[in-house]
């Protein structure tokens, strides 16, 4: 597939994963989707196509939790400004979920206003001068809109959101490790490693998730060291390459093969719900096994998996006793979901 070299290799390796990690079919008919849709398009236009089905989703009206959250902040200081705002270039959406709600005028207008407002939602909540310092890269082709003179993006505005949440919490050593388990194209690790150039990132997903991230994250990172996707059988045959590397690339059964890493900080982001019981009970091993630091959780409150029937909750997260709530909370934007951040303490 053009643009996405390692992908082949990629879905191979998923094919032999185990039960435990293998994609839950909820997933793999998502997965179908993605990968029509990249094969389609391309690489180019994974902004505007894949990117919904990871953590960009359009609001469907005036009632959607989301535009409600950002109205209700909007009204404790209103301004005229979103409603200046404007969608730059709508083109061609060509999601399949939402093809026919961007040729609409009036979704346009509405979403350049959510955006916008999301925008000076954020700006309250960050510190002074960190979105104003960010751009959404064109890599991928973005949903742009302009306002306050600037381009802004949903996906810059939640990434931002989420990096400063974790930041003000936990204190990450600037040339700290950090794994990212469910990573989507890499919209968080983008404002990680722009924010802190010496952090060492993992990302860790399924394709056609990772071969993304990888061509998106290589692109806007020549300079970084990385660490690409390859199939390996024992960590020894990579480890010096591995250890050298500012940014790597694994699929979840790579993972497995690692030694402890102990991570100062461990992320996922709406992908535990996805997955099945005893999926969830394997990748809390996991944070035992590689997170010596801080472990970042954002979920659904509660979530049906309609294609493989089953129920996930707040209670469906197998806790250890060491993990120390630092905060958990019900978000403010997304607000059927909850975010939670825990110290790790692996010795306990």
């Amino acid at each position: 597939m053009a643009g996405l070299n390692s992908l082949h290799e990629m879905l191979e390796e998923m094919e032999g994963a185990s039960d435990l990690v293998r994609p839950s079919s909820f997933w793999e008919q998502i997965n179908g989707i993605n990968l029509d849709q990249v094969s389609t398009t391309g690489f180019d236009e994974f902004k505007r196509t894949v990117n919904s089905n990871y953590f960009q989703w359009l609001p469907t009206g005036p009632r959607d939790p989301q535009f409600r959250a950002v109205l209700k902040d909007w009204l404790r200081n209103p301004s005229l400004e979103p409603f200046h705002a404007r969608l730059v270039d709508s083109g061609a959406y060509a999601d399949t979920r939402f093809g026919p709600w961007l040729n609409r005028r009036s979704a346009r207008l509405g979403y350049a206003v959510y955006v916008a407002m999301l925008w000076d939602a954020v700006h309250g909540r960050v510190p002074s001068g960190l979105l104003e310092r960010l751009e959404e890269p064109a890599v991928g082709n973005p949903l742009l809109v302009e306002h306050r003179g600037r381009l802004v993006t949903q996906d810059l505005c939640n990434s931002v959101l989420e990096y400063s949440t974790i930041k003000a919490a936990a204190p990450l050593p600037e040339s700290g490790r950090v794994v990212e388990v469910g990573a989507g194209y890499g919209r968080l690790a983008w404002v990680f490693l722009e924010e802190m150039p010496d952090i060492r990132y993992l990302v860790v997903d399924i394709p056609p998730a990772l071969a993304i991230a990888e061509e998106y994250l290589s692109a806007l990172f020549p300079n970084r060291n990385l660490f690409p996707f390859r199939r390996f059988r024992r960590f020894e045959d990579v480890a010096h390459e591995f250890e050298s590397a500012n940014v790597a690339f694994m699929t979840p059964t790579q993972l497995d093969l690692l030694p402890p890493l102990g991570a100062d900080l461990l992320i996922n982001v709406s992908s535990f719900h996805e997955m099945h019981p005893d999926q969830i009970g394997h990748f809390f091993t996991l944070i035992d096994e590689h997170c010596a630091g801080f472990f970042y959780s954002k979920q659904w409150l509660a979530w049906r998996n309609p294609v493989d029937g089953v129920d996930i909750g707040e209670s469906s997260y197998p806790l250890r006793s060491h993990l120390r709530s630092i905060f958990k909370r019900r978000h403010p934007i997304q607000r059927g979901f909850f975010e939670a951040l825990y110290d790790v303490d692996p010795t306990a």
